[in-house]
């Protein structure tokens, strides 16, 4: 039986919080789906430290001037990107917002600080069910723990 692979890129990205709120980026099409900062991890990055990694994509989504630490991962999903016909497989890590001016990149139209306890999330906000339901799941265990 031979089988069909997908090809992944993977992609790292940072659930940014400010106190109780989380930094929510609108992506720049027609549904202006939910995002966070970061991005996919390029072919020449292949010895570069993760951490190395997400702060060039930070820099690059959120511009020069912001700061913050970094902490663990936190959970994990699959987005399917229809324009490139390709799967990002995506860990999303735990940040801490320092300081710093939010300069948005072409690829976000907006940005918001929302409230993951008070804020109800729709499945319409994300690209995939798959990924709503990682946010969901996550956000679900939050509220639980008294945490963010």
């Amino acid at each position: 039986m031979k089988r069909d692979y997908a090809n992944y890129q993977v992609a790292l990205k940072v659930l940014l919080r400010r106190g109780d709120e989380v930094l929510f980026l609108r992506i720049t099409d027609p549904l202006m789906c939910f995002d966070l900062p970061g991005g996919r991890i390029d072919n020449v990055e292949t010895k570069t430290p993760l951490a190395r990694i997400l702060a060039r994509e930070v820099r690059e989504e959120l511009g020069v001037d912001v700061r913050y630490t970094l902490g663990a991962p936190l959970f994990q999903f699959r987005r399917y990107v229809a324009s490139h016909k390709i799967y990002n497989f995506l860990t999303v890590y735990d940040a801490e917002f320092l300081s710093g001016d939010i300069e948005l990149s072409h690829e976000h139209s907006s940005y918001e600080w929302l409230n993951p306890k008070i804020y109800t999330f729709k499945r319409s906000q994300f690209l995939s069910s798959e990924e709503y339901a990682a946010f969901s799941n996550f956000f679900t265990r939050i509220k639980k723990s008294k945490r963010i």
